[in-house]
C-alpha cells in the first residue's frame, strides 16, 4: 500500500479511538455544563462499548454487498453528524442519541478499513500493517486525548467534540483520494481472501477460540486498569503519578499495536498470543507484589499493557487465517469481543472493588489470564514462522 493510503487508514482509526476515550478527559466539565453526575457522565463510555458491540456485526452484514469506498464515506458523514448532535447538546438526552449514532458508525468504520488493510496486504506482512493501521487507536491514547482535554479546559468541552469532527472531515477527504475503488480491489476479490461481501469460516472452533482470547483478555485488562487510579492512590501514590501511569500505558499501546502485528507475521499468531498472555499474567500479577516500588511498578505497567495492545493485531491476523473471502464479518465479532469484555471487566471490577477491595483487582486478572494461556494453547497452529518480513 502506498504510503498516503496508511495514513488515510490510520487517521480513520484514530478517530474512533479518540470519541470512544475522550469522555473520560472531559467528564467534568460536560457534568458541570449539563447538570448530571459524573457517574452518568462516565455511562458513556459503556453504552460507547454495548453500542459497538451489538450494531457493528449487524452493520457490517448489511452493508457488505455495498462498495467498501460509497460505506466508509456515507458512514463518516454519520459519524460526524453524531459528534455534531453530541457538540450542540443542550442535555443529557440528545447527548445519548449522538453517543449512539457516533458509536455505531465507528464499529463500521474501524471492521471496514482493517478488512481493507488485510484485503490489500500480502498474507506474510498482513498481521504486520493491521498493527501499523490499529496504531491510529493507540495513538489516540497518546495524542488525541491529552489535545482534547486541553481544548475542553481553555474552550469547553463542546470544542473537543469540534476538534474530533474537525479531524473526521479530514479522514474523509482522505478516504475521497486514497481508498481503493471497486475496480482496484476486483482483483483481490477473485482471490480466496479478497472476495467482498462473501466469506466462509474454515473453522469454526478456532474462530470462537480466538474471539474468547479476545473477550477474557480486554476482561482482566479492565478489571484492573478501571480502577488504576484508586489502587494507586490507595497505595500512597498521588494524581500526578496516575497521570504518568496514562502516559505510559499510551506510549505501550502504540509500541504494542505495531509490535504484536510484526511479531505475529514472524513467530505466528499462535507463538506471540501465548508469550504475550504469559507476560499479561505475569505482570499483572506483578503489580501487586511491587506496589511499593515505583519504578519497577512503572516497568511492570508498561509490559503489561504493551503486551495487552500486542494481541489484537495477532488475533485478527489469526482470525483471517480461518475466513476464505471477506473478513469484515469476523473482525466484527472481534470488534465487539473487545467491547463487550471492556464492558465487563469494568462491571466485575466494580464488584471486586465493592465486596473486596481495589488490591484484589489485579489478583483477579491474572487469574483471568491463565484462562487465555488454556485457550491459546488449545489454538491449532495454521501458520508457518517467516524469516523474513518484507515491507
Amino acid at each position: 500500500m502506498s504510503v498516503m493510503r496508511i495514513v488515510t487508514f490510520i487517521i480513520s482509526v484514530f478517530i474512533v479511538g479518540m470519541v470512544e476515550m475522550m469522555v473520560a478527559g472531559i467528564m467534568n466539565l460536560m457534568s458541570n455544563d449539563l447538570h448530571v453526575s459524573e457517574a452518568w457522565i462516565g455511562q458513556l463510555v459503556t453504552l460507547y462499548a454495548v453500542t459497538f458491540a451489538v450494531c457493528g456485526p449487524i452493520l457490517v452484514k448489511a452493508t457488505n454487498r455495498f462498495d467498501a469506498k460509497a460505506v466508509l464515506l456515507w458512514t463518516i458523514a454519520v459519524f460526524v453528524v453524531g459528534n455534531a448532535l453530541i457538540a450542540v447538546s443542550p442535555n443529557f438526552t440528545l447527548l445519548i442519541i449522538g453517543r449512539i449514532i457516533s458509536s455505531a458508525a465507528a464499529a463500521l468504520i474501524i471492521v471496514k478499513i482493517l478488512a481493507l488493510t488485510a484485503m490489500l496486504t500480502a498474507p506474510e506482512n498482513r498481521g504486520k500493517m493491521i498493527g501499523i493501521v490499529y496504531s491510529g487507536f493507540s495513538g489516540a491514547n497518546v495524542f488525541g486525548v491529552p489535545i482534547g482535554t486541553m481544548l475542553g479546559g481553555w474552550l469547553g468541552w463542546r470544542a473537543t467534540f469540534v476538534f474530533i469532527i474537525a479531524v473526521s472531515i479530514i479522514a474523509a477527504l482522505l478516504m475521497m483520494k486514497y481508498l481503493p475503488t471497486q475496480d482496484e480491489l476486483l482483483p483481490k476479490q477473485a482471490q480466496p481472501s479478497g472476495r467482498s461481501g462473501n466469506y466462509h469460516i474454515l473453522n469454526r472452533a478456532e474462530v470462537i477460540k480466538y474471539l474468547g482470547v479476545t473477550f477474557i483478555l480486554l476482561t482482566a485488562n479492565s478489571i484492573t486498569f478501571v480502577y488504576i487510579n484508586p489502587l494507586m492512590l490507595t497505595n500512597g501514590y498521588d494524581i500526578g503519578f496516575v497521570s504518568m501511569i496514562l502516559l505510559v500505558n499510551g506510549v505501550a499501546g502504540t509500541l504494542g499495536t505495531s509490535m504484536g502485528g510484526f511479531l505475529a507475521d514472524k513467530l505466528t499468531s499462535k507463538t506471540w498470543l501465548l508469550i504475550a498472555a504469559i507476560c499479561f499474567t505475569v505482570s499483572l500479577a506483578a503489580v501487586n507484589w511491587f506496589i511499593s516500588h515505583s519504578i519497577i511498578l512503572v516497568a511492570i505497567i508498561f509490559i503489561w499493557n504493551i503486551m495487552e495492545w500486542s494481541t489484537n493485531p495477532a488475533v485478527q491476523s489469526g482470525l483471517i487465517d480461518h475466513v476464505e473471502g471477506d473478513a469484515s464479518q469476523v473482525l466484527s465479532w472481534n470488534m465487539s469481543s473487545l467491547n463487550a469484555g471492556i464492558a465487563a471487566g469494568g462491571m466485575i471490577g466494580g464488584l471486586i472493588v465493592s465486596n473486596i477491595g481495589v488490591h484484589a483487582v489485579a489478583y483477579s486478572s491474572s487469574i483471568l489470564g491463565i484462562a487465555i494461556i488454556l485457550i491459546v494453547l488449545s489454538i491449532k497452529q495454521t501458520q508457518k514462522p517467516n524469516t523474513k518480513i518484507n515491507a
